[in-house]
């Protein structure tokens, strides 16, 4: 696979707010500081993303009262992102968010990645996060099961997991409210490549060891995929059998101030 990118997809539901504007900047300084490669080059609310700022003026134009703020990188490695505070609308609260969508040449990229959604873990702490790489396979799975609406990128919500776990992706941190959920020795147990306890209640699963694996042998990764879930299920991930007001079992998410 060397030469060829991939796209990556990065997602955190971090658990603190980010309410105010010092803590909101804070979040990308920290982004900024432990993720340099990836560092983005343009700046805006809406497309065209093309404001080119500093760190101070990114601040200054976030104030208080902007509650995202979305950026680019044109250079290679390319990609886009999103930071989000946490939101109240009708349908229940939603966790803060920082979302990265990166071409990866190497699986040296991808780790940095992993190694920075367990960053924001330990730093932040994360309700959970995820890396993966959509493979032609999975454009259907994902659309069905919800984590892939478009049958695209991969995305994850508050509301989504509020219904249901839809699949165990490449890797994943469940933070405490999956923990207590599932259990920590059966999350620890997981037949995975590389499972890590991070905190107290935060648990890393990495499924095989590169990302690229997902385009290279597809069908390997699967079989993880369905090991991983079939011994930890119980009544969480999706079923595509299932009914549509199936109740699966959820976990219950705090949003502390």
């Amino acid at each position: 696979m060397k030469g060829r990118f991939i796209d990556v997809d990065c997602s955190a539901l971090l658990t603190p707010s980010f309410a105010d504007g010092d803590a909101f900047s804070g979040l990308i300084e920290d982004f900024l500081e432990n993720l340099p490669e990836f560092r983005p080059e343009h700046w805006g609310f809406v497309e065209p993303i093309n404001l080119q700022l500093t760190m101070a003026e990114v601040r200054n134009l976030l104030g208080d009262t902007e509650n995202s703020i979305m950026c680019k990188r044109k250079s290679a490695p390319k990609g886009w992102g999103r930071f989000k505070k946490r939101t109240y609308p009708l349908r229940g609260p939603q966790s803060a968010n920082h979302a990265i969508y990166v071409k990866a040449e190497t699986q040296k990229s991808v780790d940095a990645l992993t190694r920075y959604l367990q960053h924001l873990a330990v730093r932040f702490g994360v309700e959970y996060a995820f890396c993966d790489s959509v493979a032609a396979e999975y454009k259907m799975v994902g659309f069905k099961n919800g984590f892939a609406p478009s049958a695209g990128n991969i995305y994850v919500f508050t509301h989504t997991l509020s219904k249901t776990l839809p699949d165990i992706l490449w890797a994943q941190i469940f933070g405490p409210a999956y923990v207590k959920l599932f259990g920590l020795e059966k999350l620890l147990s997981a037949p995975a490549y590389r499972v890590e306890q991070l905190g107290p209640e935060t648990v890393y699963i990495q499924l095989t060891e590169s990302l690229f694996d997902l385009h290279e042998r597809y069908a390997e990764v699967d079989a993880v995929r369905d090991r991983v879930k079939n011994h930890l299920d119980d009544n969480i991930f999706f079923r595509p059998g299932n009914s549509a007001d199936h109740v699966y079992k959820t976990p219950t998410f705090q949003f502390p101030q």
